[in-house]
C-alpha cells in the first residue's frame, strides 16, 4: 500500500451525507473503494459512459416498455417497436454523456444489431411463457427502500420485475451478459437475490403470498442469444454472508476507508484521469 494512496483517503466524515446504501453500490466498493468514493461521496461527474453500461440501461428500457403492454393487457409490442424504446434510451443516454467508450470493434450500429436479436430472442421467451406459467405483473422497476440491519443506513432496491403466481411472490432480476452463467458467476451473484428476499418479506405478507421465488433473468450477447433462467437456492448461510458484508463495507465507508487500487479495470473506470492522472 502506498503513501500515496493513504493520504488520499477523505476524513471519516465523508460517509455523513449518505441516506442508504445500494447493492450496486457495495460491490463497486468492494471492487474499488476509490471508484466509489468518486461516485458516491465525492459524486464527481464521470469522464465517459462505457458502451456497455449505456446498452444495458437501453435495453432495459425496452424490455420494461413491453412488461407495461403486458400489464395493460394489450398485445406484446413488436420488434420494431422494441428497438424504437431501444434508440430513444441510447440516445437520451448518450447525448447527455461527454463520450462513449466503445469496445474494440463495435459502435453505434454494431450494438443496434445485437439489441435487434437479443430483444427478438427476449420477445419470443415472453410470448412463449406467458400461457405456460401464467402470472400477474405487480410492479416493474420498483424502488423500494428497507434496513437489513439496525446500524447501517437502509438499503435501496430497484427490481426489474415483481409478479404473482399462485402462491409465490417472483422477483426478476433481468441482465444482459457475454456467454452464459456458468455455477461460479451464478454463485457470486447470489448475495443479490438474498437480498432481495429480504425486502420483500412485507411485501409477501401484504399479498398473502407463501414464499419469494427470486431468479435471474439472462440474455445473452452474440449471434443467437439465448434467454437463461435461473434460481438458485440460498442457504441461511448465505444469509449470513450477506449481512457481514454489508456490515463490513458499511463500517469501512463510514471510517473513510477509500483507497486507490490500480488494476486492470482501471482502463475502464469513468474516473481514470482524475485518479491515476
Amino acid at each position: 500500500m502506498s503513501n500515496s494512496a493513504l493520504a488520499q483517503a477523505p476524513p471519516s466524515t465523508a460517509a455523513s451525507g449518505l441516506d442508504h446504501l445500494s447493492w450496486s453500490g457495495i460491490q463497486m466498493y468492494k471492487q474499488c473503494q476509490k471508484k466509489y468514493f468518486f461516485k458516491y461521496i465525492e459524486k464527481v461527474p464521470v469522464e465517459f459512459v462505457p458502451a456497455s453500461l449505456a446498452f444495458g440501461a437501453a435495453f432495459h428500457r425496452a424490455a420494461e416498455f413491453l412488461q407495461q403492454r403486458q400489464i395493460e393487457g394489450a398485445a406484446l409490442p413488436q420488434l420494431d417497436e422494441l428497438l424504437a424504446q431501444y434508440h430513444a434510451g441510447w440516445k437520451e443516454i448518450t447525448t447527455e454523456a461527454a463520450e462513449i467508450a466503445f469496445p474494440k470493434n463495435d459502435d453505434a450500429g454494431t450494438l443496434s444489431e445485437l439489441a435487434s436479436r437479443m430483444l427478438s430472442c427476449y420477445r419470443d421467451h415472453v410470448e412463449q411463457t406467458a400461457g405456460a406459467q401464467p402470472s400477474r405483473i405487480i410492479a416493474i422497476e420498483h424502488a423500494h427502500r428497507f434496513r437489513l440491519l439496525a446500524d447501517v443506513p437502509p438499503i435501496e432496491m430497484r427490481l426489474d420485475l415483481l409478479e404473482l403466481s399462485g402462491p409465490d411472490l417472483i422477483v426478476t432480476d433481468i441482465k444482459t451478459s457475454r456467454s452464459r452463467w456458468n455455477e461460479l458467476k451464478i454463485q457470486e451473484s447470489l448475495p443479490q437475490l438474498v437480498l432481495y428476499a429480504y425486502g420483500l418479506l412485507d411485501m409477501v405478507r401484504e399479498l398473502g403470498a407463501k414464499r419469494i421465488v427470486p431468479r435471474f433473468l439472462v440474455v445473452t450477447k452474440g449471434k443467437k442469444p439465448v434467454v437463461q433462467i435461473i434460481e438458485p437456492k440460498a442457504t441461511q448461510e448465505d444469509a449470513v454472508k450477506l449481512r457481514q458484508q454489508v456490515s463490513e463495507a458499511w463500517s469501512a465507508i463510514k471510517a473513510g476507508v477509500f483507497i486507490q487500487r490500480e488494476s486492470w479495470q482501471c482502463a475502464q473506470c469513468p474516473y481514470k484521469k482524475r485518479c491515476l492522472g
